[in-house]
C-alpha cells in the first residue's frame, strides 16, 4: 500500500466499509488524511445523520472519531433522539453513543443545516451553535428551553424551524429585524407571535411562514407580508364540526380576497384516524362517521400557496 500512488489508495479506500476506513485511517497518517481530505468530502459524508445506518457498526470511540476528523467537512447535519442513542441499559450507565453536548463542540466551519430533535436543547447551547456554525443557513429545533435569545447571532441564517419552542416576542422581532430570514416557522409557541410578525419590518421578507391559531386565518399575514408564498396556519383541538365551519370561511374569505389568493386552498392537512372519511366530510361529498377512537380531528393544518398579485397566472 505504501508503494502506491495517492490516486490508487484512495479508490482502495472507497471500496471499504466505514469500520474498515476508520480502522486505515488510525493505521497511518497518510491514509488518515487522504480519506479526510478526499474520500470523506465525497457528498454521502458531508450530509450526516447520526440515525445514518453506515454510522450504526461503529463503536462508540470510533464513532467520535470519525465526527471530530469529517466534522470540519460536514454541510448538513441531523441529530435525532440522543438521549435513547446514549444510554444503553436503564440506568443510564453504559454509553453507546456521546450525549448532546459532544455534537455541538466540534468545528463546523462550512455546515449550512442543522437539525436537532432534542427536548434538552437550551439557549446555552443555540450560543455554542453561533459560535461553532457561522456559515449555518437554516437552523431547526424543537425544545420549550428555546426562548429566542442567540438567535440574532447566527448572522446568516435564513430559516429558523423551531415548533412547539417558547420564543419570547422581545426576541422575535430581534431576530426579524437582524437576520433577513426568508423561512420562519414558530408552530405551537408558546408565546402569540402573530402581532410582533406583523409589526417587525424584517417579516417583510419572509418568503414561507408557518405559525398556530392566527386570527382570521392567517389573511391579515398574508396581505401584509409582500414575499410569502407559502403560510401553513394550524389549529388545534379542532372538532370536526368546527373544523367545517372554519374551512367554509376560509373559502369565502378566499373568493373575496385579491387575486394574491388561488380560487381554492390547495391543501388541508389533518392528523386523523380515517383519512378517507374525513376528505370526504371537508369535501361536504359524504357524512360517514369516523370510527370514535381515537378522537376524530385533533390538529387541523390550512395551508396557502399564494401567488404574485402581479402575476396573471396562479400558481
Amino acid at each position: 500500500m505504501e508503494r502506491l500512488n495517492d490516486d490508487c489508495v484512495c479508490n482502495i479506500l472507497e471500496f471499504l466499509p466505514l469500520v474498515e476506513q476508520i480502522k486505515m485511517a488510525r493505521l497511518a497518517p497518510r491514509f488518515q488524511e487522504l480519506l479526510c481530505l478526499i474520500v470523506w468530502r465525497k457528498p454521502r459524508y458531508r450530509k450526516v445523520s447520526v440515525s445514518d445506518s453506515i454510522l450504526e457498526p461503529l463503536s462508540k470511540e470510533d464513532y467520535v472519531y470519525f465526527f471530530e476528523l469529517t466534522s470540519p467537512a460536514m454541510e448538513e447535519l441531523y441529530i435525532w433522539n440522543v438521549h435513547k442513542k446514549a444510554f444503553d441499559s436503564y440506568l443510564g450507565r453504559h454509553l453507546k453513543r456521546p450525549e448532546l453536548a459532544f455534537y455541538l463542540r466540534r468545528d463546523y466551519s462550512n455546515l449550512r443545516e442543522l437539525c436537532i430533535a432534542d427536548e434538552s436543547m437550551n439557549n446555552g447551547m443555540i450560543s455554542t451553535i453561533a459560535k461553532s456554525c457561522r456559515q449555518l443557513r437554516s437552523l431547526s429545533v424543537s425544545s420549550a428551553y428555546i426562548t429566542g435569545k442567540h438567535i440574532s447571532s447566527l448572522s446568516n441564517l435564513e430559516s429558523l424551524v423551531a415548533p412547539e419552542c417558547s420564543v419570547e416576542l422581545s426576541y422575535l422581532a430581534e431576530l426579524l429585524d437582524q437576520l433577513a430570514l426568508k423561512h420562519l416557522d414558530l408552530t405551537s409557541n408558546r408565546h402569540p407571535v402573530e402581532s410582533t410578525i406583523l409589526r417587525a419590518e424584517g417579516s417583510k421578507r419572509l418568503e414561507r411562514l408557518g405559525l398556530s391559531d392566527a386570527q382570521a386565518y392567517g389573511f391579515p399575514l398574508a396581505e401584509s407580508l409582500p414575499q410569502l408564498t407559502t403560510l401553513v396556519v394550524s389549529y388545534h383541538k379542532v372538532s370536526p364540526q368546527d373544523q367545517l365551519a372554519m374551512l367554509e370561511s376560509t373559502r369565502n374569505l378566499v373568493e373575496r380576497s385579491s387575486r394574491k389568493f388561488p380560487s381554492r386552498l390547495q391543501s388541508i392537512l389533518c392528523n386523523v384516524v380515517d383519512v378517507e372519511v374525513a376528505l370526504e366530510q371537508i369535501a361536504g361529498l359524504e357524512k360517514r362517521h369516523p370510527r370514535d377512537t381515537p378522537k376524530f380531528n385533533e390538529l387541523l393544518k390550512i395551508m396557502y400557496f399564494l401567488s404574485d398579485p402581479q402575476d396573471g397566472d396562479k400558481k
